[in-house]
């Protein structure tokens, strides 16, 4: 027996629909908010002992794949010295230098992760180890 034109065309229309519906389905997704650019003003706070936390500032600019900035912390501004944001995982790290007690210069690294406007990680200096939760304002 064979198929009549209306039958085929039935078959073929259910057949493009089926294979739209498909595709709609796994259509490519936007980058996820890791992807973005970490660039803009980011505050919060930093975790300095057990319970205490300091509120502290991040403003960073990220221009051809070059990321640098400032990190601000009570009356100080410290200029990130080195910096690395990988867009596919949303990790960023930053180093930078402050002058600690009596005088001697402490370098921190900060191992952290952006997920849309908010960034978290830790933050380190020495065997000295805290927190840092910032969002992007």
């Amino acid at each position: 027996m064979r198929p009549t034109k209306l039958a085929c065309t039935v078959l073929l229309t259910a057949f493009t629909i089926s294979l739209l519906l498909v595709a709609a389905c796994n259509k490519i997704t936007p980058p996820s908010p890791s992807g973005e650019s970490p660039s803009g003003r980011w505050s919060g706070d930093y975790e300095v002992g057990e319970g205490r936390r300091e509120p502290i500032r991040v403003d960073l600019q990220w221009e051809n794949a070059d990321l640098r900035g400032t990190v601000l912390a009570g009356v100080r501004s410290l200029p990130i010295t080195k910096a690395a944001f990988q867009r596919d995982t949303g990790a960023i790290n930053l180093e930078f230098d402050a002058q600690g007690n009596g005088g001697q210069i402490v370098h921190y690294v900060i191992e952290g992760k952006v997920a849309g406007d908010t960034m978290t990680g830790t933050w380190t200096h020495g065997d000295q180890r805290g927190g840092f939760k910032v969002t992007r304002e």
